[in-house]
């Protein structure tokens, strides 16, 4: 982008009172934050400023680029911190904070004592939704269901009783306490809020009560890039109700400095049928343009295969990023990779070595030099091993000899299945061990993969093919076969070398995880109309993150579905884009 301002951002940078600026993707939101904080605390030496919010690392990135458009000086009128660290400030200058803050794993141990207390029927879950739910609210909530409103109440009570707080209570605190008075605002002349589309009711109110008492209020978001529904964040109507109250003047930042033309008609084409949304269009700077493909594949091994064989070809594997609606879906791509010993990073999820499959095979395959019963146990549990027999036999501290004896001595002569796979595998620890000391690891790894492989599908009707964990326990088998060394030292290279954040190579992300960031060349995989809109989302909800995802492209957009799975999102018809 250029460095002089374009009419749209300079009007945003220049406006005078409480402002909302609805910034579209790639419009250069963050530049026209910093540069309109940069000019107020210039242009009036005294005034104090706060910039907030949702991140540590998002508050730290924007001060840095605020003193950097403004100089160090003015780093004593400056704050910048998350609503949460701002909030609390607040609270303890009013002698408002408890002994102790609690961390999400406290609150959610204190939350289940709270909730086995009261014998609820309800789900864990929708006990912490619903109580989530309505700390993000202002007013108090009334619950659906009186058991929710029994644990609700014994959680307040404990957290008295400990003299403790937890995160959501600092901001729903000082914002009471501002509208009762007996908290006092920030004593600051500017308020700037970025990412407004995420705020919750609590944050809106905490932000209109500022702009009621005075300071001027900046927000700064887009509403068609709201993925937080679920963590109560109130997007358009959140924006819009902060806007109506301080009746601010809304300039949009329509001008998209990142993806090719024909990415950016697609992606507008796509979020224009949303109904809850601000009228506003987005153009494209840019007026080359970019390649968009769309893929069917038979299954989802044979998506991972056309997507890995695609990045393989274009010879850059940093420039790409595959997104997926979940990490599940990004499995059969990491194993894709590693298998071709292309380097990846993942970001906001856990990589394939740790889920239910590849954790079974490490498990597995660590057995080949020395005595693991976790890993032993984990894999029998994904080879559908009844669980009683595997968690008496851990808390037995029994070795894996022991372990295999005794669900041989518990299994009945007619369970043929569960007694092919013991003896199965008591046979093969040996014939590994034995091969792996003579050098023969790469034998060994895929013997013990091929039990594994073998144990899972003797579970399917004896005509099904192969399934997608079968397939992923090849490719894995192959990543390890490639390299060198011992089975621990082949561990460990897979451990460091793959799924770390840090190194380079294909970005595996989440569309969730996705937003903020750009790529020369984006892959959506998984895109069934089954799986995106995701069943338990609304459909424009669904329809953002799509849109997300679609932005993050620059210069090249591939989208592919599995027939195996389910017809191609209807969100492809509505971006009008059609396969060849």
């Amino acid at each position: 982008m250029s460095q002089k301002l374009n009419h749209h951002q300079e009007r945003a940078v220049r406006s005078v009172g409480h402002s909302t600026i609805l910034a579209c993707p790639g419009s250069g939101k963050t530049r026209v934050l910093s540069a309109r904080a940069a000019r107020l605390l210039t242009e009036n030496t005294t005034g104090r400023l706060c910039a907030v919010t949702f991140t540590r690392d998002a508050a730290a990135s924007l001060k840095l680029r605020i003193l950097e458009a403004c100089g160090k000086e003015v780093a004593n009128r400056l704050a910048v911190g998350t609503f949460h660290s701002i909030a609390l400030n607040q609270l303890r200058r009013a002698g408002m904070v408890t002994n102790r803050l609690l961390g999400d794993g406290e609150r959610l141990a204190l939350l289940r004592r709270c909730y086995l207390q009261h014998k609820c029927d309800l789900p864990f879950e929708k006990i912490v939704s619903a109580i989530d739910g309505a700390k993000a609210s202002v007013s108090p909530k009334l619950f659906a269901d009186s058991a929710i409103e029994d644990v609700y109440a014994a959680y307040q009570d404990a957290l008295a009783a400990e003299d403790s707080m937890d995160f959501s209570d600092i901001l729903l605190l000082a914002t009471r306490g501002m509208a009762k008075k007996t908290i006092h605002p920030l004593s600051v002349r500017w308020l700037l809020v970025d990412e407004a589309q995420d705020m919750d009711a609590v944050q809106c109110e905490w932000v209109m009560l500022h702009g009621k008492s005075g300071v001027e209020v900046t927000i700064v978001g887009d509403d068609d890039q709201s993925l937080y529904a679920f963590r109560h964040a109130m997007g358009y109507s959140g924006m819009m109700l902060v806007s109506e109250t301080l009746s601010s003047q809304e300039i949009t930042l329509p001008i998209n400095y990142r993806c090719a033309s024909n990415i950016i008609a697609h992606a507008s084409a796509l979020i224009s049928l949303n109904q809850n949304r601000a009228n506003k269009a987005i153009h494209a700077a840019r007026g080359n343009t970019g390649i968009i493909g769309l893929h069917r594949a038979s299954d989802r091994n044979h998506e991972a295969e056309i997507i890995c064989n695609a990045i393989e070809m274009s010879g850059n594997p940093t420039g790409w990023a595959v997104l997926a609606r979940s990490n599940t879906l990004l499995e059969s791509i990491e194993a894709k990779l590693a298998k071709s010993q292309i380097p990846y990073s993942i970001s906001g999820g856990k990589s394939v070595w740790d889920g239910v499959v590849g954790s079974a095979l490490v498990g597995l395959i660590r057995n080949i030099e020395r005595d693991d019963l976790t890993g032993l146990a984990n894999a029998l549990s994904v080879c559908k091993i009844q669980p009683h027999l595997l968690n008496h036999s851990a808390d037995s501290k029994k070795n894996c000899t022991q372990l295999l004896d005794y669900i041989l001595s518990q299994t009945s002569e007619n369970d043929e299945r569960t007694r092919k796979i013991i003896v199965g595998l008591k046979k093969g620890r040996i014939d590994w061990l034995g091969q792996a000391k003579n050098g023969q690891v790469t034998l060994a790894i895929y013997a013990a993969a091929g039990w594994l492989r073998d144990s899972i599908e003797r579970k399917l009707p004896k005509k099904t093919p192969l399934n997608s964990n079968g397939k992923m326990i090849g490719d894995l088998a192959v990543a390890l076969s490639k390299l060198n060394g011992s089975v621990a030292q082949r561990l460990n290279v897979i451990m460091r070398k793959f799924g770390d954040k840090t190194s380079g190579g294909v970005s595996l992300l989440t569309m969730h995880s996705s937003k903020g960031l750009e790529f020369d060349n984006v892959w959506i995989l998984g895109a069934e109309d089954n799986t995106i809109p995701h069943p338990d989302s609304t459909e424009e909800d669904e329809r953002r993150l799509f849109y997300v995802a679609m932005t993050r492209a620059r210069d090249r957009l591939e989208i592919s579905s599995s027939i195996e799975d389910g017809l191609f999102t209807r969100f492809v018809d509505e971006a009008r884009l059609q396969c060849n």
